[in-house]
């Protein structure tokens, strides 16, 4: 074993150690004691990169299967159904080079959680019947994300690189890819890779818990050190990315939901040995200015573009893209050349222009003040960003890393900057209209690639400097020292500060958890919103037109350690703001000094109405699961309408009837505000003028009103199909609401949900292979508990995926009637350990308390009453409500892609008749 020190924040309580086991294995150990769970990560140095080329996406095929049972846990939904039972959670993914593995439990059952996650690393099975199951399960993923235009671009990227680098490779799989090959299977395949490519030393491990780290010591050397050690270190990756004439080229992509983008990218090499001095973040800051004499600035002034990004782009052990992305207005798809041009212009100012030192120090100072005053996180989350940043980082810095930001050497900035040159250079133009003779594999593609001229490439690297471009100013927004409050200023609840007809605000100082930082909530209700779908879609749009200007006047205070979002809810809109709570105030100040303001210009009106409706159009092409929900959404909340309806109605909104409807949006609203964290009683007094003030000014407000909404009760089982016929997957959304608001019929929901829900998925999933998306959830809409059951199948029409569920359903009770005693607490502990979970940050506090005030808890009490209900629910009292809930002839929405099964109990209605009908409860 070795021991080194890892570098922590002084804020942070928490007891590290990193060992190296005798396989190699490398470990690091995190005491938290006031951790509610335990929590496991393993990272292995394997991922697509590393598949057979006559077998890709083996990789991801490895990580279904190593979830399948293992030597000592043969049943293959063991791990999930111990986990889940006992309030847990789990997952995996597979990236470039990585795949990672993690899981959180109770405290008291880590030991039997730990067993079962270093034995599908130590002794995989790999059964027959379960390789060919998720073979199927692949291909469904697969099919799910065919119209997924992330994934559809990636696969042009891929085609037009260096082939021989492994970026090139297929990553996902499919059926075809995982095909059995003469005298090899698949079955075969996958345990020799799993040999030829999983070992310990390739490995890296994170646990934290409750526990002492001499017992996590232990844990870990009990467990894994099993794990075999027979491969050497996987030798660096030399194969460029790109040959010389993948430089200097055009794409032309045509993506399946609407867009017009422009992305400009720079190769790179592995930026990583660079990491103590954030250089390449720090460039991306100074191009994605969006202040004033920034380059987003200078092409809105000129209506080219609408948004701007910079410093995204793959990356990986041996290259880098560093991309430029611009959000294309109709006049800036035409003329995109000279948008290239204008960011050729950006980086000479910043080639020409000494290091900007000051700039960079007020960055360093924000990620300083990040480290020193860091913020807990849940031991889930702790164990996943170690596991991962032990193969980035040496020991010292696996915690420091993401923070270390230090001057950097001399001429290293330039050296950066020179890779952001012409010849160096690739386009990306994705649009509805592009030119293209091409198609991707796999995703069917349509795109195109051409050369750049060589003259217009030579001009770019020659191109002046704009006297309209020069770099940010120095901060407004930030202050040199940030202060945190006494701890005897701590409030164990929220106290209502003002409780007026059309004011109230609530403050809670509090120290819990160390840090500089507050929120800010703030509801206006405006009836003028939201009483007719033309309010709710011209708000919708007043929202987009607000947010655009703030942009560029209130960006500094986003690079200034705060943050705001404004954003529509069903009675008006919100406005939040969070981050240090140094000029928070000032920054909401400015946000209310601005907001009335109804100087839009028709220019920038009639672009982002295109953009949102835009938006909207696309809604279409989502997944059929996610545009279900959004129907029982908007059929029990008609305050947040479909999509297709708020487009076609915006469509008709000219810019005489929007000046119309902003000048009476403020009318008659009513203010809630919340104000957490490290505000002083003076800092809630300032909230109590500002508001009044605001309030006086716009001199007409009134009372909260409440939310129209329906319910399904008395409705029995209905069928609703839905109309869109673009979709060629089927889905099935099936939704069980309470008959009443009660913490006991709440706890019911919940503990069923968390019974039902690994069970529900093991057999339509993992067993009957109906469709990737299954799964359930406890959904309270209005206010009301409801539990949701939803599946996709690219294969399986919806009367097969309810004659299923409702299988389902029958097996489940006559289980349930076999529960044992002991069972049964086993459920409620789990459960009642997710509830009593505590606040693990600021944010997490700040949220619950505005959740808790949006459903008049002003007690803050709602969570305990579930507990109690909880802990005294008795078994047969919990199996009769199932059976009541389960019931043919309870209420119950069917929200399907297809028309309802021929014999079945339910009620067909079209969409007309079952608004008809909610919109009488």
């Amino acid at each position: 074993m070795q021991h080194a020190k890892l570098i922590k924040s002084p804020n942070d309580p928490k007891q590290y150690q990193y060992l190296v086991l005798a396989n190699g294995l490398k470990v690091v150990l995190v005491h938290q004691a006031d951790s509610e769970k335990s929590a496991a990560a393993l990272t292995i140095n394997v991922g697509h990169f590393d598949d057979p080329s006559e077998r890709e996406g083996l990789a991801h095929f490895l990580e279904h299967m190593l979830f399948l049972g293992s030597k000592n846990y043969p049943d293959a939904g063991d791990f999930q159904h111990f986990i889940s039972e006992h309030g847990g959670s789990h997952n995996a993914w597979t990236g470039t080079e990585h795949s990672h593995f993690y899981f959180d439990i109770e405290h008291h059952s880590f030991n039997g959680g730990l067993a079962r996650f270093a034995d599908m690393f130590s002794a995989p099975l790999f059964t027959a019947s379960y390789v060919e199951k998720e073979r199927q399960s692949i291909e469904a993923e697969f099919s799910m994300k065919l119209k997924d235009d992330s994934r559809r671009i990636y696969q042009v990227h891929k085609e037009s690189i260096n082939p021989a680098h492994p970026f090139a490779k297929f990553s996902v799989g499919n059926a075809q890819t995982l095909a059995d090959l003469p005298n090899d299977s698949l079955q075969q395949a996958v345990k020799r890779f799993y040999q030829e490519q999983y070992s310990a030393n390739r490995m890296t491990l994170c646990l934290v818990g409750n526990q002492p780290l001499a017992k996590l010591a232990q844990l870990a050397t009990d467990y894994f050190s099993d794990l075999p050690q027979h491969l050497p270190a996987k030798p660096a990756l030399t194969t460029p990315l790109y040959l010389a004439e993948q430089q200097g080229i055009q794409l032309n992509i045509k993506p399946h939901k609407s867009s017009s983008r422009l992305v400009v990218s720079f190769a790179m090499p592995d930026i990583h040995p660079w990491y103590p001095y954030k250089l390449v973040s720090f460039i991306a800051h100074l191009l994605g200015d969006e202040g004033e004499h920034s380059l987003l600035a200078y092409l809105k002034s000129r209506e080219l573009v609408n948004q701007l990004s910079a410093g995204g782009g793959i990356d990986g052990s041996n290259y880098k893209d560093f991309t430029v992305a611009f959000e294309l207005t109709a006049a800036g798809k035409a003329h995109y050349r000279d948008i290239v041009a204008a960011l050729f212009s950006k980086l000479r100012l910043l080639t020409e222009a000494p290091f900007p030192e000051a700039l960079f120090l007020e960055r360093q100072r924000l990620l300083n003040w990040s480290f020193q005053f860091y913020e807990p996180t849940t031991a889930l989350q702790t164990a996943t960003d170690l596991s991962l940043n032990m193969q980035y980082y040496p020991v010292a810095d696996i915690i420091y890393g993401d923070y270390r930001m230090e001057l950097p050497p001399e001429g290293l900035y330039q050296q950066l900057l020179g890779y952001l040159r012409s010849d160096n250079m690739r386009l990306m133009l994705i649009a509805d209209d592009v030119p293209t003779n091409k198609e991707a594999r796999w995703y069917h593609t349509p795109y195109s690639i051409e050369s750049l001229p060589q003259t217009w490439l030579l001009q770019l690297s020659t191109q002046a400097a704009k006297t309209a471009l020069r770099l940010p100013a120095p901060n407004r927004y930030l202050k040199t020292e940030v202060s945190l409050l006494p701890l005897s200023a701590h409030m164990t609840v929220a106290k209502q500060l003002v409780n007026e007809t059309s004011l109230s605000i609530w403050h809670k100082a509090d120290t819990d958890f160390q840090t500089p930082k507050g929120h800010i909530f703030l509801q206006l209700t405006l009836p003028n919103s939201c009483q007719t779908i033309v309010q709710l879609a011209a708000c919708r749009l007043w929202v987009e037109l607000v947010q655009d200007r703030f942009n560029q006047q209130l960006y500094a205070a986003t690079t200034a350690g705060l943050n705001y979002y404004i954003h529509v809810h069903r009675q008006g809109v919100s406005i939040q703001t969070s981050g240090l709570t140094a000029n928070q105030l000032q920054l909401l100040a400015d946000i209310l000094q601005q907001l009335p303001d109804p100087n839009f210009s028709e220019q920038r009106f009639t672009e982002l109405k295109q953009q949102l409706c835009r938006h909207w159009q696309n809604s279409s092409k989502n997944k059929p699961v996610a545009q279900l929900f959004s129907q029982l959404s908007a059929l029990l909340q008609p305050q947040n309408p479909e999509l297709a309806l708020l487009e076609s109605t915006l469509q008709e909104l000219s810019f005489a009837h929007f000046q119309q409807f902003q000048q009476q949006l403020l009318q008659h609203q009513h203010l809630e505000a919340l104000l957490v964290g490290n505000w002083p009683a003076s800092a809630a007094e300032y909230l109590k003028l500002l508001l009044q003030q605001w309030q006086q000014q716009q001199a007409s407000y009134g009372s909260a009103i409440p939310a129209r909404q329906h319910s399904i009760a008395n409705l029995g089982p209905v069928w609703l199909k839905s109309a869109n016929d673009e979709q060629s997957d089927h889905a099935l959304v099936i939704y069980l609401a309470a008959q009443e608001k009660s913490a006991g019929q709440m706890a019911c929901f919940m503990l069923a949900n968390h019974v039902m829900s690994p069970r529900y998925f093991h057999q339509l999933r993992t067993e009957q292979q109906l469709g990737y998306l299954v799964g359930t959830g406890y959904v309270p809409i209005n206010t009301l508990p409801g539990l949701a059951f939803y599946i996709q199948s690219p294969n399986h029409p919806a009367p097969t995926l309810y004659h299923a569920t409702v299988t389902f359903f029958r097996e489940f009770l006559q289980q349930v009637q076999q529960l044992k005693n002991d069972e049964f607490c086993t459920f409620k502990q789990g459960l009642l350990a997710q509830l009593a979970e505590r606040d693990t940050s600021l944010s997490a506090r700040a949220k619950r308390l505005w959740l808790a005030l949006g459903q008049g808890d002003y007690q803050f009490s709602l969570t305990s009453q579930i507990q109690l209900a909880l802990q005294t629910l008795a078994k047969q009292d919990f199996i009769d409500f199932l059976e009541k809930l389960l019931a043919a002839d309870y209420d119950v929405l069917f929200l399907a892609t297809d028309p309802a099964p021929l014999q079945s109990y339910v009620k067909t209605m079209n969409k007309n008749q079952l608004t008809k009908i909610l919109s009488r409860s």
